[in-house]
């Protein structure tokens, strides 16, 4: 991981991620860009020029003015906490963009070769609800690389143990494989959790866990068993205490990442959560 895109409203849910952008760029010797989007559609095309109303382009000019005076002001700020955390040498690139917002990320992305997103999430008018709004499951679903979200609750204190909750499914292991990787190059401590609802699918579970390890090719992976009928609650209470200080999810092999990010309902994972959740989008 080299590059590093954190989305910011300037929100204080942002400012916390932002932490946690700078910590991961320090660990990973990688390059922040922070990138800022006004929801500003404009057109080049002369015949459609002339039928934009006068008013629209007027507020698209105020918008524009006001965004970029508080982005300078804002940037700043950002400085500061880099400052604060004793982060500045961290190289970091502060980006203004105009546009539609799903559109304007992704293409930013394969642009500039991005290989994680950052992005504080949950709460009231926070960056998921006031920025994406219901295109938060959309930007995960868009992108093929890892996306970090950073509940508001969350505080930074160190990356040394990840653990990512898995399904004992064969589509997983190149992720896992990854994760094993960057465990040693990067130094920290990574095991995996599996949920089930009974003691008796963890009976079951532990045969087709000896064929999941096998077929990764290493015996010595830590796979914890946790017995809930309630996916969330399990996971909660795994996490809280087996000092997990990133909880990883692969997108599409729990079912439950789909209500995670419908904002109309209350979620407890990501609204009550100290834990950040970095989310592989598994595209097989």
């Amino acid at each position: 991981m080299k590059k590093i895109l954190f989305l910011t409203d300037f929100s204080d849910v942002a400012k916390n991620a932002f932490i946690y952008a700078l910590s991961l760029a320090e660990k990973m010797n990688a390059e922040v860009h922070i990138l800022h989007i006004v929801p500003i559609v404009e057109t080049k095309d002369p015949e459609e020029l002339k039928n934009v109303h006068p008013l629209a382009k007027i507020f698209n000019d105020t918008l524009e003015d006001e965004e970029w005076g508080r982005f300078k002001a804002e940037a700043r700020k950002l400085e500061k906490i880099a400052q604060d955390n004793n982060k500045l040498k961290i190289q970091v690139e502060f980006h203004f963009e105009k546009g539609i917002f799903l559109d304007t990320i992704t293409d930013y992305i394969y642009e500039k070769a991005i290989d994680i997103v950052v992005m504080g999430t949950s709460g009231a008018n926070t960056i998921d609800k006031k920025l994406f709004g219901s295109n938060t499951s959309k930007l995960i679903n868009h992108i093929d690389i890892p996306f970090l979200a950073v509940p508001e609750k969350a505080v930074f204190v160190a990356m040394n143990k990840v653990t990512i909750a898995v399904m004992l499914n064969t589509n997983e292991h190149s992720i896992i494989l990854q994760l094993l990787e960057n465990s040693l190059k990067y130094n920290y401590r990574f095991n995996c959790v599996h949920v089930v609802e009974s003691e008796k699918m963890a009976a079951q579970a532990e045969n087709k866990k000896r064929i999941w390890l096998e077929n990764i090719g290493n015996d010595n992976l830590i796979v914890d068993t946790v017995v809930d009928t309630d996916v969330e609650k399990g996971l909660e209470n795994y996490i809280a205490h087996n000092g997990t200080d990133i909880l990883c999810i692969i997108h599409r092999n729990l079912p439950y990442l789909q209500r995670l990010f419908k904002l109309n309902h209350s979620n407890r994972l990501l609204q009550n959560s100290k834990t950040a959740l970095l989310i592989y989008n598994n595209k097989s």
